[in-house]
C-alpha cells in the first residue's frame, strides 16, 4: 500500500489555508475570531457552521462535524484521508513521495495531471483571452455568467489546429497526449482532436478530470457534441457529470434530479437545484444507476419534454428500478427541456416543479402509455392494455394492479371485473411463457457449461502433454495421476503413453524421433512439444490441469452410468450397482470442484 511522508502531508497542511479552502465550497463571514456560514453536511437555516484560521479547524454546533482541512475535504467530496491529501495536494501543486508506489498510478497520476493541464489551458481562452470571445458571447447569450463558467470551469478549444499540443508537448510525451484523446496524429503532423468548441470538462466523483466534451456554438455542419475518446481514464458509461459539486447537495437534500445534458445541469443550479447530474446524451447504464445508488436513494428524472426524453425517461425509470432506487418523474411542457423552462418561467417555478408536480413512477407509465395510444381504436385499445398488463405483472402490488385497472376501465369505458378477468388470463398466459423461458435458459446453461469444461479439457489436456515434455518437474507429477485422468480426446492420450514409454530415451522433444513415431503427427500437434521459454514451470497450472482431467474421467464415466441407466436394459441389481457408483462419482466431482475453487479464491 502507498505512503506519503508526515513532512509532505504537513507541506499540504500548511499551503492548503482552511478558510481559503472551505470558501470555495460555503459562503463564509466574520464572526468574531471566525468566519460563520450554512452547514453543507445538513439543512439549516441559521448558521451554525464556524471555521477558524488561527486554529485552523472547522466545527459544526448544528451536526456535530468538525475536524481539520483534510477532514473537511474527505467529507465535502467523500474521499478518504489519503484522497483527500492528494485532492489538495493537486490543488496547491505539490508534488507528494508515494513509498510502494507501483507504475500503473504513476501513469495514472500523470494522465490526471495532463488532462487538469488541459483544462486549466481550456478555461484560460475562454475566460482571458481574445481567441475565446465569440465562445464567451455565445454562453452570455444562454445567461451564463464568468462567476458560473468559473465555477463548472468551462472552457474554450481554439481554432488553430494544434495550440493545445503545442502547449502540453513541451512537457508530456506525444504517445501520453494520443491516449488521452487530447491529440491525434495524422503522416507526421499532430493536431488537437478539440478545435473551436465550447468544452466542458468531467470530473469523476473525486473531482479529477477524466475527460472533456466539446460543443459547437457557431452553427457549423459538425457534429454537436464531441466527447473523449474511451481511455485509461475515460468511459462514458461509468460517468455521471457534475457528480463530483452535486455530492454535498445530494447528501443534504436527500435525492439526486438527473437531467439530460450539460446546460440543462448548469441552468437548474443557477435556479437553486444544486442535486443535478446527466449523463451525458446517452442512455443511462447500470453501471451509474448503481454509482447513483451509492450516493442516495431517490431519484428526480427530469429529462426532456419531447417525446425522445419521455421515452429515455420511461427506459431509466425501469433501470433505476431495477438497482432499488426510488423514481419519482418531473414531466415538462411538450417540446421543452429544463433549461428552457427555467428561461421561459422563472427559477421559483422550476424549483416548485420539482418539489410539489412530481409523478410517482406508476402515473408516469401509465400517463406515457396512454399519451402512446389512440383509446379510441379497438386496435390501439388492445396495445395498449396488454402495456399496462406487463408492466403491472412486474411491477406491482394488488393494491397499486387495482387502481390502475379501475383508472383504464374508467377511461376505456369497461368494466373493472372483466378487466380483471383479462389480466388474471393474461398472468396464466406470461406463467407458460416464463416456464418456457426458463426451460430454454436451463438448456442454453446446460450448452453453455458442457462447452466451457470441453474447453477447459482441451486446454488442460495441451498443458499436461506440453509440461510433459517441457519440465522435468513435471514429469512425476503428471505420471502418478496418469490412470486417473482422461485427456480431451484419444489421440492426445496416446502421444502422453508414448511420452511417458520414451522418457528414459531422453527423445522427448526431438522432431524427427516424434515425426517417426507418430507418421501422421500435425504442424500444429508438434507445437504441444515446444517450450515456452518465456513462461516458466507453473505448479499451480500444472496441478489445476490434472484436477480437470480427473474430474473429466470421473464425469465421463457418471454420464456413461447415466445412459445405461435411461437406457431401462438393467436388472434390478445392475440398476442397483449403477446408481451407487453415479452418487460415489458425483460427489468425488464435487469434492474435486471444492478443492480446487478453495485453491483459487487462497490464491486470489
Amino acid at each position: 500500500m502507498s505512503r506519503i511522508s508526515q513532512r509532505k502531508i504537513d507541506e499540504v497542511k500548511q499551503a492548503a489555508d482552511i478558510v481559503d479552502v472551505i470558501g470555495e465550497f460555503v459562503s463564509l463571514q466574520s464572526s468574531g475570531k471566525s468566519m460563520k456560514g450554512l452547514c453543507p453536511f445538513h439543512n439549516e437555516k441559521t448558521p451554525s457552521f464556524h471555521v477558524s484560521k488561527e486554529r485552523q479547524l472547522f466545527n459544526c454546533f448544528g451536526c456535530g462535524e468538525k475536524g481539520d482541512v483534510f477532514k473537511f475535504v474527505s467529507l465535502y467530496k467523500r474521499l478518504n484521508y489519503v484522497e483527500s491529501i492528494k485532492f489538495l495536494a493537486d490543488k496547491y501543486n505539490i508534488e507528494l513521495d508515494f513509498f510502494e508506489q507501483n507504475q500503473k498510478t504513476t501513469n495514472l497520476d500523470r494522465y490526471f495531471r495532463i488532462n487538469e493541464l488541459a483544462k486549466q489551458f481550456f478555461n484560460l481562452q475562454l475566460l482571458n483571452l481574445e481567441s475565446g470571445n465569440l465562445a464567451l458571447n455565445y454562453l452570455k447569450s444562454r445567461n451564463l455568467d464568468e462567476h458560473t463558467l468559473n465555477y463548472f470551469e468551462v472552457g474554450y478549444a481554439p481554432k488553430s489546429s494544434n495550440s493545445l499540443w503545442e502547449n502540453l508537448s513541451k512537457d508530456y510525451h506525444d504517445f501520453e497526449l494520443i491516449n488521452l484523446g487530447l491529440v491525434n496524429k495524422k503522416d507526421n503532423d499532430f493536431f488537437d482532436v478539440f478545435r473551436n468548441r465550447v468544452i466542458f470538462p468531467i470530473h469523476n466523483e473525486h473531482g479529477k478530470v477524466l475527460g472533456f466534451s466539446g460543443r459547437t456554438f457557431d452553427n457549423d455542419d459538425s457534429a454537436k457534441y464531441i466527447n473523449s475518446t474511451q481511455t485509461d481514464l475515460f468511459n462514458k458509461s461509468e460517468i455521471l457529470y457534475n457528480l463530483d459539486k452535486a455530492i454535498p447537495f445530494i447528501t443534504r437534500n436527500k435525492r439526486l434530479v438527473l437531467m439530460e445534458g450539460f446546460f440543462d445541469v448548469i441552468s437548474a443550479h443557477i435556479a437553486g437545484v444544486k442535486e443535478c447530474v446527466c449523463s451525458m446524451g446517452t442512455a443511462l447504464t447500470v453501471n451509474q444507476a448503481q454509482m447513483i445508488k451509492s450516493h442516495t436513494d431517490n431519484v428526480v428524472i427530469c429529462y426532456d419534454g419531447d417525446d425522445a426524453g419521455v421515452k429515455a425517461a420511461y427506459k431509466a425509470l425501469f433501470l433505476l428500478n431495477k438497482v432499488g432506487l426510488n423514481v419519482r418523474i418531473a414531466l415538462l411542457p411538450e417540446k421543452m427541456d429544463p433549461d428552457e423552462y427555467i428561461k421561459k418561467n422563472s427559477p421559483e417555478s422550476f424549483r416548485n416543479l420539482l418539489k410539489d408536480n412530481l409523478y410517482d413512477q406508476y402515473d408516469f407509465v401509465y400517463q406515457v402509455i396512454v399519451k402512446r395510444h389512440d383509446l379510441s381504436k379497438a386496435s390501439e385499445i388492445e396495445s395498449a392494455r396488454i402495456s399496462l398488463f406487463e408492466y403491472l405483472h412486474r411491477n406491482a402490488s394488488s393494491t397499486i394492479r387495482e387502481i390502475y385497472l379501475k383508472k383504464f376501465g374508467k377511461d376505456i369505458d369497461v368494466s373493472y371485473n372483466d378487466l380483471l378477468a383479462d389480466y388474471h388470463y393474461f398472468q396464466l398466459e406470461s406463467a407458460k411463457l416464463d416456464n418456457v423461458r426458463r426451460r430454454k435458459e436451463l438448456i442454453k446453461n446446460s450448452e453453455n457449461s458442457i462447452r466451457n469444461h470441453n474447453k477447459a479439457v482441451e486446454a488442460a489436456s495441451k498443458i499436461v502433454i506440453n509440461y510433459f515434455v517441457c519440465y522435468e518437474e513435471a514429469r512425476d507429477i503428471i505420471k502418478d495421476k496418469v490412470e486417473q485422468i482422461k485427456l480431451s480426446n484419444p489421440r492426445q492420450m496416446q502421444f502422453l503413453y508414448a511420452l511417458i514409454a520414451k522418457l528414459k530415451d531422453n527423445l522427448l522433444n526431438d522432431d524427427f524421433q516424434l515425426k517417426r513415431d507418430f507418421v501422421d503427427i500435425t504442424e500444429d500437434e508438434l507445437k504441444l512439444f515446444k517450450k515456452d521459454y518465456k513462461k516458466p514451470f507453473n505448479e499451480q497450472e500444472i496441478t489445476e490441469s490434472i484436477s480437470i482431467l480427473i474430474e473429466h474421467k470421473l464425469s465421463s464415466e457418471s454420464d456413461f452410468r447415466q445412459k445405461m441407466v435411461s437406457e431401462g436394459s438393467l436388472n434390478s441389481k445392475e440398476l442397483e450397482e449403477h446408481m451407487r457408483k453415479i452418487e460415489e462419482l458425483q460427489n468425488q466431482i464435487r469434492i474435486i470442484r471444492r478443492n480446487r475453487n478453495g485453491k483459487k479464491a487462497n490464491n486470489g
